[in-house]
């Protein structure tokens, strides 16, 4: 049954990442400690005499306690203004804003590695929810493969939506230049703090990959994302084949269905697109199908797939050699000598191996 999208609402609570207290704490005494800076520099300049210059190096001297003693406060009030703005104030104030700068680094690194975090990044990919059956192992095997590939894509940062990361990003994803953020993707405060509208490519996963309502979800978060003016790519699984349709409408520029024991094909579909419908093609019953042919010629590997063409037995993609090795994409022109060959076959035209032997042997030898 196809499921109808436009009759489930996905219900949220609204999450918002506001600025850290620690922060705006921070900021506070850094204008304070400014203002004190300054006076005390006005106070060198009107009751010692000193230029700006020579105002400006004593009040830094005396306030990060260097104290050179090449310019120091001679009038009683000079040094009352160095007391009082310095001593009391100005040294107390300066030691408790490296205090709260080192606290408010270790925060924005908690909050880095927690997921609550706003990335400010743009042209990157962006991967939405983690699958619950095979959690970041998948994205780790993923993302690997994106990595080693020769595309452009292959060096783009990437950030993983998912509310199933509360504890962070395993160290071995994270060194593949990947951030995250634990937030569920159905939130439009979570497509805001991975700065979806600006990614090169979004990806949405399958929470549930024999959940069918996982297909109704990702419908959702497509819509939502055209609707606020989405240009770009988006790649979406879908766990019922009847609800592709839906999804391509809904803007989804390649759907798939999700296959956890394989993430290189859902890599494929993101470096060359449709090919991922090549590889389902293969791999299904429906339509066409890869075949294997065990039968044994030997003959220039262009001349055999010539007279498979030819024969209409099938498009080869690969053979087994004599030694069982499996070869693909060989080169046209080399003699080869094949136990079995694989092709892509219409399911309706599949031939008995004895009559493909018999076709190949004829066409080879004329």
């Amino acid at each position: 049954m196809i499921i109808s999208f436009r009759n489930i609402r996905i219900k949220s609570k609204k999450i918002i990442i506001k600025d850290s207290s620690i922060k705006s704490q921070l900021i506070k005494l850094m204008i304070i400690l400014f203002c004190i800076l300054v006076m005390h520099t006005w106070a060198m300049m009107r009751f010692e005499g000193m230029s700006l210059i020579d105002a400006l190096w004593l009040t830094m001297t005396s306030a990060t306690t260097v104290g050179y003693g090449d310019l120091s406060a001679q009038t009683v009030e000079g040094r009352m203004a160095t007391i009082i703005l310095l001593y009391i104030a100005g040294i107390a104030i300066l030691a408790q804003v490296a205090a709260m700068y080192f606290e408010y680094r270790q925060e924005v690194r908690n909050n880095i590695l927690k997921g609550r975090w706003r990335w400010n990044m743009d042209d990157h990919i962006v991967f939405l929810n983690c699958p619950d059956e095979a959690g970041q192992e998948y994205y780790y095997q993923a993302i690997s493969q994106l990595r080693e590939s020769n595309s452009e894509l292959s060096t783009l940062p990437i950030v993983i939506v998912s509310d199933n990361l509360k504890d962070g990003i395993d160290d071995k994803i994270r060194k593949l230049n990947v951030v995250h953020v634990s937030q569920s993707p159905t939130e439009d405060d979570a497509l805001e703090a991975a700065n979806a509208m600006e990614a090169r490519a979004i990806i949405i996963l399958c929470k549930k990959h024999l959940d069918a309502s996982s297909d109704s979800i990702n419908f959702e978060v497509i819509d939502r994302l055209r609707e606020k003016g989405f240009k770009r790519r988006i790649i979406s699984e879908a766990v019922r084949d009847e609800n592709r349709r839906r999804l391509i409408k809904a803007g989804a520029n390649n759907v798939l269905r999700p296959i956890r024991t394989y993430p290189e094909l859902l890599i494929r579909s993101l470096l060359a697109p449709g090919a991922e419908q090549i590889i389902e093609n293969i791999f299904d019953s429906y339509g066409e199908e890869c075949v294997r042919f065990d039968v044994e010629v030997s003959s220039n590997w262009s001349d055999i797939v010539n007279a498979m063409v030819c024969e209409e037995i099938g498009t080869p993609l690969a053979y087994e050699d004599t030694e069982g090795k499996i070869v693909t994409n060989e080169k046209p022109n080399k003699k080869v000598s094949t136990k079995a060959i694989f092709a892509v076959v219409s399911h309706e035209d599949i031939m008995e191996d004895s009559s493909v032997q018999s076709l190949l042997d004829n066409k080879l030898r004329a």
